[in-house]
């Protein structure tokens, strides 16, 4: 069995040429400042009555500072009511992984509230595996430094590179003034947090014959150990042999790095869940609104589109019954037609244009364009002008033939063109004078 002691206060890279080369330091890491937390004890003297009065509190303590601007923050915490278990679930929404946590220990919130966080480790479809981490709410009075990024670890959680040489199985301990904080490793995965009050130098040797014990019991591979005493002051310099420790361990375990067991995260995940949870209603009312405005629309356009048809139904039967009676078939203009047909019948706006000029100036027409290439299959002739109905090859023709008809009308229009397989460009054109 390996027993790994590491004193921070015998190892300080910038003061000692027994750590790892410098270049081998995680970019990750090269911007964060570690700190642990302790008591501070202040004595506050009472001049008037005599008196002195303790007021004990928690503090932050640097471990190893940054060289630059610092910009992250992480807390190392020894927490006494930490514990931890892995979850699986069919879905990966975050907040119904915690919701779905929070369900199942219900049951044992009697004895007091409990805080979760969970960490997704492995990602299956739409399913997420992962750890999830319980703590009571009031572990979490941890001071926070003003400005940049803040996570709170647990304090023996970023030491499992000290374990490889084992297969990641093991336990990674800290101690400090007060406590003694560990966790149990197999094959790199955290299956059990323990605390226990430091009380003398053998305290240490007591929580590692307990493991050796509790691992014989079940069945549980043994692995090595790394203890890190984290006890006393340290230079606020940086200290690149435990940030080479940590930056290992991420490497590993990069769950490591969204682990944050603060109250700062609790907050941000209440505060995005209730802001998920605003914009999903507000999201439903305008899915609402929507929803009926399109089919307020949708019914509209119905009635119209139908009022549209029994208009032009009318128009047709009405031009049928009464100047048509033998067609066949639908009418594209039934108000033209029958305007048409009106004049033919009064003879309004005839003068001037009978139909023999017509066919002449038609004929004028194609003579003097030899490659106009136009079949007429209707001649429509009344009072107003005239009405042809006809196919060309290309769009060109037609046009080239609306054109010849300007130096022998005022008013010239090409309507209803649509190509035809087999036939080319069908057209309409109405000629007036």
């Amino acid at each position: 069995m390996k027993k790994f002691n590491f004193d921070l206060k015998k190892f300080n890279f910038a003061k000692s040429l027994s750590g790892l080369a410098g270049s081998r330091q995680s970019e990750n890491f090269e911007n964060t400042e570690f700190r642990r937390i302790f008591d501070k004890t202040d004595i506050i003297h009472d001049r008037e009555n005599g008196t002195e009065e303790k007021i004990t509190r928690k503090s932050l303590r640097v471990i190893s500072s940054s060289i630059g601007t610092r910009k992250n923050f992480v807390t190392l915490v020894p927490m006494k009511s930490l514990s931890m278990e892995e979850f699986t679930f069919p879905f990966s929404n975050s907040t119904k992984i915690r919701e779905a946590l929070k369900l199942q220990v219900m049951p044992f919130t009697a004895a007091g509230d409990i805080e979760v966080f969970p960490v997704v480790t492995s990602k299956a479809g739409r399913g997420v595996g992962g750890l999830v981490w319980y703590v009571a709410p009031d572990e979490l009075n941890i001071p926070a430094p003003q400005g940049g990024s803040y996570k709170v670890w647990p304090a023996p959680l970023p030491f499992i590179s000290k374990l490889q040489d084992k297969g990641g199985s093991g336990v990674t301990m800290w101690i400090d003034e007060k406590n003694i904080s560990s966790i149990l490793w197999q094959n790199n995965k955290p299956v059990m947090s323990r605390w226990r009050k430091y009380t003398d130098q053998n305290s240490q040797e007591k929580e590692i014959a307990w493991y050796d014990e509790y691992c014989k019991a079940n069945n549980l591979e043994r692995g090595g150990n790394f203890i890190l005493n984290a006890g006393g002051d340290y230079d606020d310099e940086p200290d690149e042999d435990f940030v080479e420790m940590i930056s290992e361990s991420v490497k590993i375990c990069p769950w490591i790095s969204n682990v944050n067991l603060s109250r700062m995260a609790i907050e941000d995940e209440r505060d995005l869940a209730r802001t998920v949870g605003l914009l999903t209603v507000a999201a439903c009312w305008l899915l609402a609104i929507g929803t009926i405005t399109l089919g307020a629309s949708f019914l509209s356009l119905i009635q119209t589109d139908k009022q549209t048809q029994d208009i032009r139904t009318r128009s047709e039967n009405f031009y049928i019954q009464n100047f048509d009676p033998e067609h066949k078939g639908r009418i594209s203009n039934p108000v033209t037609l029958a305007r048409n047909k009106i004049s033919e019948i009064t003879g309004a706006g005839g003068d001037g244009h009978p139909f023999e000029e017509i066919l002449a100036d038609m004929g004028e027409i194609f003579a003097n364009n030899d490659n106009l290439k136009i079949t007429l299959d209707t001649v429509r002739y009344s009072g107003e002008g005239v009405d042809c109905t006809g196919s060309a090859p290309d769009m060109t023709t037609i046009l080239n033939f609306r054109r010849a008809w300007n130096d022998y009308a005022s008013t010239v229009q090409v309507d209803n063109t649509q190509f035809v397989a087999g036939i080319g460009y069908r057209f309409d054109l109405r000629v007036r004078w």
